[in-house]
């Protein structure tokens, strides 16, 4: 490992507060995979979930979100400089470091698996910056423009086990000014395979819980961890009202088997 001082995710919270939010009314409606995503449990629940320290708390919460839009401030799981694992609001929609811009135009919120490692927006957080991205379903949309069906995805979980998985994801940190920077994260996707092929052709990595921990360590081998990636095997979907068209629509009905 380089000895450079290496990016945290903890000190991004006034920024997240003032500036990040602020970016989520230029989000227009992002329907490629993946581009919807649901959480629904609450800060608390989601750190215990993955046996996470919540960053700055009292200074920023969650609740329930149903439909998860590109620039929104999400719960991402990341280890600080002490290889602590941390629960940290991130902006779903990666902004590379070395970016002189401020964030405009579609986000980043998708990564190939198969080529960020020589993507120059993703090859820095590819080795020394990945994250877990905890979910409980996602969407994706069939059909024609102006006629799309929109589906509701989720592992078959038993009721005894835990909605939440996750995502493999890459984050960065865009500095602002001194003491104030943009935490921003993206979600790895890979091609999909059985029934879901038929919603699209491709779909997010999901990690097993027994490699979260190592996806999350830079001193392992990223495409090590990828080969552990779970199939579309385990997978129900469903079709859902198309309320959920709209990146403004909210609310568990979201989720329900459209009539």
């Amino acid at each position: 490992m380089s000895s450079r001082k290496q990016a945290t995710p903890t000190q991004s919270v006034r920024f997240v507060g003032s500036g990040v939010i602020a970016l989520t009314s230029l989000c227009a409606s992002f329907e490629t995979m993946c581009g919807r995503y649901v959480i629904d449990t609450n800060q608390g629940q989601v750190a215990a979930r993955f046996e996470a320290e919540i960053s700055d708390l009292g200074l920023w919460t969650w609740e329930p979100n149903y439909n998860i839009t590109p620039m929104t401030v999400v719960p991402t799981i990341a280890l600080d400089g002490t290889k602590a694992r941390k629960l940290v609001p991130m902006r779903w929609g990666l902004h590379p470091h070395w970016r002189k811009d401020m964030p405009q135009g579609r986000p980043l919120f998708n990564a190939r698996a198969e080529t960020a490692a020589d993507k120059p927006s993703f090859r820095t957080p590819w080795r020394r910056r990945r994250a877990l991205i905890p979910a409980s379903h996602w969407y994706e949309w069939t059909g024609e423009q102006g006629g799309k069906v929109p589906w509701c995805i989720k592992p078959d979980a038993s009721p005894q086990e835990s909605g939440l998985f996750a995502f493999a994801g890459l984050w960065d940190q865009w500095r602002v000014e001194d003491g104030v920077s943009l935490l921003s994260c993206t979600i790895l996707t890979m091609d999909s395979d059985g029934p879901i092929k038929r919603l699209h052709h491709r779909m997010p990595v999901r990690l097993p819980e027994t490699e979260w921990a190592a996806w999350l360590d830079p001193d392992s081998t990223a495409e090590r961890v990828l080969d552990s990636a779970l199939s579309a095997d385990d997978l129900i979907f469903w079709e859902v009202d198309r309320a959920v068209n709209s990146n403004r629509a909210g609310g568990s009905a979201l989720i329900t088997p459209a009539v």
